[in-house]
């Protein structure tokens, strides 16, 4: 049995959308769990105590868009331990939407199925660097069978690949294995915008509003028009996914969360990295983002970091992204960087500035400190 005190808190993000601030200064972690926060939690009986000594603590981030294949290894950019620089940055989990880019990928519901099943149980059995890779995301052929949905959910496959990188990839082809996917109680992502993945298909406004599917990939991806944009806000209950990847539409984005806000209805945006991809390997990626919304629109810093941790974790239903007793301690300890003006990680990101990592942990097990992280060095470190 594992109890972990966090204790002399100055902030905590809760990564809940509607309340993101805690009015709390203590964190009890218990065998991986979050148990309680409060103000000075007592100690007895904690088997390791962590002094934050004032400085924040979130939700570990979460990537809502990657292209892992097998464990730390990408064929896409020919590289290897790619993985380890995102959970040293403060991403402790990795939510597959898809596994195209393995060599020789199949093109049918058999071929698709085994290798949703072979990522989805080796990475449940060697998590990568400790990152929790949310893998096996089944994509969609014209012949899957419906047992294909429930044999995979009851695996615990949190979703399926991105509509547009199989063969159903129509309202006339994918409409009912998106009925049986939601059924069975996968998360339905599809793919909206350019398609720079050779053989994958481009899919349209009304085929995807046509679907409803749950998740809209990267619509800042090449460029479509505002009024598209708002069409996905009236005409479906999707979330709305922005990515790293496609950060050269800005102005886009901007669009997206000024729609958002004016609808109230934040808890609908996404952040995920789309890759690895050709665009590259973002370590840095989703703390980009965050920026780009406590910067280009204004929001504040704790909402900001909520649609890169709470939000995805709803549209996924994963059991992190927030602070609230019951779910996983995948947690960072953060504060402004060594060397910077700013006062603690709100300024810090408040200003467009990635704070410094002093600590990850996941699920209740310090896996990143000090030394180890991917980020400039916090200006407080904790200590345990």
């Amino acid at each position: 049995m594992s109890k972990t005190l966090i204790k002399n808190i100055g902030c905590m993000y809760s990564g809940n959308i509607s309340a993101p601030i805690i009015n709390a200064d203590s964190l009890l972690v218990e065998n991986g769990k979050i148990n309680v926060y409060g103000k000075d939690l007592s100690a007895d009986g904690a088997t390791e105590v962590i002094d934050a000594k004032g400085t924040t603590v979130m939700p570990g981030l979460i990537d809502s868009h990657t292209h892992p294949v097998i464990g730390d290894w990408t064929p896409r950019q020919t590289a290897l331990n790619w993985i380890d620089p995102y959970l040293k940055a403060g991403v402790t989990g990795l939510v597959s939407v898809g596994e195209p880019h393995v060599p020789g990928k199949p093109k049918d519901a058999v071929g698709m199925r085994a290798l949703a099943v072979l990522t989805k149980q080796t990475f449940d059995n060697a998590r990568p660097s400790n990152m929790k890779v949310y893998g096996g995301a089944y994509i969609m052929q014209k012949d899957a069978p419906k047992e294909d949905f429930q044999d995979l959910s009851a695996m615990g496959c949190v979703a399926t690949g991105e509509i547009g990188l199989g063969s159903a990839n129509q309202v006339s082809t994918a409409a009912e294995k998106v009925k049986w996917a939601k059924e069975a109680g996968l998360t339905v992502t599809c793919h909206r915008g350019a398609a720079y993945l050779h053989g994958s298909n481009v899919i349209d406004a009304r085929t995807i509003i046509g679907l409803n599917p749950d998740v809209i990939c990267h619509i800042t991806l090449g460029r479509i028009p505002f009024e598209e944009i708002a069409l996905y806000f009236d005409k479906t209950t999707s979330y709305i996914e922005i990515c790293r990847g496609q950060m050269g539409s800005i102005q886009e984005s901007a669009e997206i969360i000024r729609l958002a806000k004016e609808r109230k209805e934040l808890h609908r945006i996404l952040l995920g990295n789309d890759c690895p991809s050709g665009f590259g390997i973002f370590p840095h990626g989703i703390w980009e983002l965050v920026t780009l919304l406590t910067t280009y629109c204004d929001m504040e810093p704790a909402a900001a970091v909520a649609c890169a941790t709470g939000n995805n974790a709803s549209a996924f239903k994963l059991e992190a992204g927030i602070i609230a007793p019951g779910l996983c301690a995948d947690l960072v300890i953060c504060d402004a960087p060594v060397g910077s003006s700013y006062q603690d990680a709100s300024q810090s990101l408040s200003a467009g500035v990635i704070p410094g990592v002093s600590l990850v942990m996941v699920d209740g097990k310090v896996v990143v400190e000090a030394a180890k992280v991917n980020t400039a060095a916090a200006k407080v470190n904790c200590s345990h």
